[in-house]
């Protein structure tokens, strides 16, 4: 059997995990809600989370180890919950199954468009962050002297 504190850790890991899951499938209802899936078109809401979640995930992949400063479950919190419940890949595969039949042509575009940006927009996240890292760090480093010719 595991440490008390072991077990403690573990638990406040799936804690935070399991309320950032909650928040994310909350705010995958409500973009559900706000823009109303409509059969035989193009699923707006589901497509919309995929791709943020894929920037949202993108940009904490990026972060450095204890980069977050709120706490070291940020990350999970964060990436694990909030981006897993969020995003959706088993209602993207509903909704192009059931576009075939009748619209085939936005099942196809649907599919292609999920394929191409989901990752795309994961790159541009990690982009984003990695960039602001490095500035961040090369305003926080002392200036290098120049060197002065001698003439």
């Amino acid at each position: 059997m595991p440490p008390r504190s072991a077990l403690r850790s573990r638990v406040a890991l799936l804690g935070v995990i399991g309320a950032g899951g909650a928040i994310g499938a909350a705010a995958r209802y409500g973009t559900e809600l706000a823009i109303p899936p409509r059969s035989g078109v193009f699923p707006v809401a589901t497509f919309l989370v995929n791709v943020v979640g894929a920037v949202i995930l993108g940009a904490i992949a990026a972060l450095p180890a204890g980069w977050l400063p709120a706490h070291e479950l940020s990350r999970p919190a964060l990436g694990t919950g909030f981006c897993g419940g969020l995003t959706t890949f088993s209602t993207m595969s509903l909704e192009i199954y059931e576009r075939l039949p009748g619209t085939p042509a936005v099942a196809v575009g649907y599919a292609a468009a999920s394929v191409i940006a989901a990752p795309l927009c994961a790159w541009a996240g990690f982009a984003l962050v990695r960039g602001r890292v490095a500035a961040s760090r090369s305003r926080a480093a002392p200036p290098v002297p120049s060197e002065r010719k001698q003439t």
